[in-house]
């Protein structure tokens, strides 16, 4: 509870009534400043500081709005509330002062209660705006950081260097600096890798960056790092995790503690190169899944830079392979063969009317596909080729950095980063290279974050207007229990008791949504039967499946892992979705159920490790599949934002508080679906060491 002084201006033209309301707001935690009208403007307004202005309207004669309208131009008299008390002879004044959402009326005559009720509410209700907008204030900065990532790492610079060892020196004096002082870390360092030894060589480096003020070289034998780098995958070093090998080393050779560490690789045609390292956060304890995503993007940047210069960089390889016809080099130079087969990018070389020269297999693993295109246009489709086609048409080279959406069969969310390059080869005939790769996990990432942040925004903007309205409804219902007890029988006036009763306890039962989502319960796992979930959870539907005529089937996988969860919190989420999958079907329909072991690609964004098991490389996948109405894409990108729904009586917190309990677990979920088709829901869950044997159930 804030017991801090309120500090409140009061300001009225008549001595008899200023003398009553101040010994109305007589109190040990108000600091209260009175005056007369033209001693606020002389010194009160221009001195003082206040938390609330109360202004008596009726002590002054013909009083107008436009009298104090000019203090809510300066600054800190914009977000202030302010109390007026009005007669019953100014109701027109009501018009006026309404039209600022921050004006509050009292209307004579006021008594204690009525008034300190008022400024409690304005000025918890002001606190709680300010919070609301303090929040968004810090998603909005987290966004344009990503957003604004080029600028802020001057990426222009590493673009323009052309050798490898000058780009690693760079990255180890000015790029550190800026990467630094982007995500306001204490140290950010650059190791570079020696598989040889199986070290990290680290250079810290003066304040200036022109001396090498300490050299330092740690081994990763012993270290989870060496893993990170097997996988090239970053990682937040927290808790249990600083007592790594790697990290004690460092905070020994530094000599001062380390609270977090974030790690991310930089890994060059599948062999590793070197590792961000970044050190303490300077204004919290922790690393947030935003710096992750950040280093991870600025690290995709480098080692794009770094491989295009592996390919194109190396001069006298350029002077003998120019000697030779375009198809030749392809097909018979030593250098590309090993290198471009080696790469997990794509690379196509076409010439001015789009016939491709050189495909590399990579582009093939990118595409999904398993053939050779011989033009541009067989590549993509027809949407994914017009945008390309267009870039070459604009004639502005080289095109860096261009994002497409592909439509592939299975894969509804599939992303692919691009360049485009020219080069003149076989008596100056112009050439073009395509290079390319999937960005799709980068995109959920950055979805994700967003995500996170929107509903944890939300969460405390939820918690606190529930609160908020919950107090003043219990009055509400005690106030018409009463009265339905005071009235006589077949008063006509009892209806209306009746209907704000109801309408009470409708708000009573979205007020229990708004608290399941903005606190949910932590979940306490243990080993469970998937299926013994599925058939509790459908057991609920028998009816509503009997009487739409809906044939259910399920099928468990053989040697199916047991799920480590909180049973109830699942078959919450199970209900959510059977909920909506037989909402969706008309009659006759069909609901499939499946689940099957799975390993998931896709990095969990949660590092929170809050029970044992969870976040493992282990999980089960559970598929839920109606032939229901669907929907598009567009809809996707929104099902499970708080507050969506598309039906008329729901609160659309549903899927939003099935997202957070799964996500609560360790887990993720999908959806795919499409317009008059049908909607399948996948969750995947942490599995145990436990298995139960396959059936088939129809």
């Amino acid at each position: 509870m804030d017991t801090r002084q309120i500090s409140i201006c009061l300001i009225s033209n008549n001595e008899e009534r200023l003398n009553k309301y101040l010994g109305l707001l007589v109190d040990p935690t108000n600091k209260v400043i009175a005056g007369t009208f033209n001693q606020a403007f002389q010194e009160i307004f221009i001195e003082e500081n206040p938390d609330l202005l109360i202004i008596d309207a009726s002590s002054y004669d013909n009083f107008d709005y436009r009298i104090i309208e000019p203090l809510r131009s300066q600054k800190k008299y914009q977000n202030l509330p302010f109390i007026f008390l009005i007669s019953n002879t100014q109701q027109a004044l009501i018009q006026q002062l309404y039209k600022i959402p921050l004006n509050r009326v009292l209307i004579e005559p006021v008594n204690k209660y009525l008034l300190i009720s008022e400024i409690n509410n304005s000025i918890h209700l002001n606190s709680l705006e300010r919070r609301v907008n303090l929040y968004k204030d810090i998603v909005d900065g987290e966004k344009k950081l990503i957003s604004y990532m080029d600028e802020l790492l001057e990426f222009s610079r590493v673009t323009e260097i052309k050798n490898k060892d000058e780009l690693l020196n760079y990255l180890q004096t000015g790029f550190v600096k800026k990467l630094e002082l982007a995500l306001a870390v204490e140290m950010c360092v650059v190791g570079i890798y020696s598989e040889e030894k199986q070290t990290f060589t680290i250079k810290i480096y003066s304040q200036d960056g022109k001396e090498v003020s300490r050299e330092l070289s740690i081994s990763v034998t012993a270290s989870k790092i060496k893993e990170l780098l097997t996988r090239n995958y970053p990682l937040i070093f927290e808790n249990e995790l600083l007592a790594d090998s790697f990290v004690q080393e460092i905070e020994e050779v530094l000599g001062y503690k380390i609270s977090g560490m974030l790690v991310t690789p930089l890994v060059l045609l599948h062999q590793p190169v070197a590792c961000f390292i970044l050190i303490n956060k300077l204004y919290r304890n922790d690393f947030s899944e935003n710096d992750l995503a950040f280093t991870t993007i600025a690290a995709q940047k480098i080692i794009y830079h770094l491989e295009m210069l592996e390919i194109i960089g190396k001069e006298n390889a350029n002077k003998f392979l120019q000697k030779m016809p375009i198809d030749s080099v392809a097909k018979s130079s030593l250098l590309l063969e090993k290198v471009l087969s080696a790469v997990d990018f794509g690379l196509v070389i076409f010439d001015d009317i789009l016939n491709i020269h050189y495909y590399n297999p990579a582009s093939n693993t990118i595409l999904r596909s398993d053939r050779k295109p011989a033009t541009l246009k067989e590549m993509f489709d027809e949407v994914a080729f017009e945008q390309i086609n267009n870039s070459i048409e604009l004639g502005d080279f080289p095109v860096v950095r261009k994002e497409i959406h592909i439509h592939l069969n299975r894969e509804t969310d599939f992303y692919v980063g691009y360049s485009i390059y020219t080069m003149e080869w076989d008596y100056n005939k112009k050439y073009y290279i395509l290079v390319f790769s999937e960005i799709s996990q980068t995109k959920r990432i950055q979805a994700e974050i967003i995500r996170m942040d929107r509903m944890a925004s939300l969460g405390i903007l939820s918690s606190g207007i529930a609160h908020e309205i919950r107090n003043p409804l219990a009055g509400i219902k005690a106030m018409a229990e009463n009265m339905e007890e005071e009235l006589p029988k077949g008063s006509h006036t009892l209806e209306y008791v009746y209907r704000i009763l109801r309408q009470v306890d409708r708000l009573d039962t979205l007020l229990r949504s708004f608290f399941s989502y903005a606190k949910p319960t932590r979940p306490d796992p243990k080993d469970r039967h998937i299926k013994i979930i599925v058939d509790e959870a459908l057991g609920l539907f028998t009816r509503k499946l009997r009487e739409k005529n809906i044939k259910v089937s399920q099928y468990y996988a053989k040697e199916l892992a047991h799920v480590f969860v909180d049973a109830n919190q699942i078959q919450q989420v199970l209900i959510n979705v059977i909920l909506n999958s037989i909402q969706a079907m008309d009659s006759n329909g069909e609901l499939n159920i499946s689940a099957d072991n799975a390993q998931t690609q896709v990095p969990t964004i949660d590092r929170r490790k809050r029970s044992p098991g969870l976040l493992s490389d282990k999980f089960i996948e559970i598929s839920i599949s109606d032939t229901g109405s669907g929907f598009d894409d567009h809809l996707k990108e929104k099902i499970f934002n708080p507050f969506f729904t598309t039906k008329s009586a729901g609160t659309g917190l549903g899927l939003a508080i099935v997202y957070q309990i799964v996500r609560e677990h360790g887990g993720q979920i999908d959806v795919e679906s499409e317009q008059g088709k049908g909607t399948t829901f996948k969750i995947l869950l942490p599995a145990s060491e436990s298995t139960v044997t396959s059936s088939v159930i129809s």
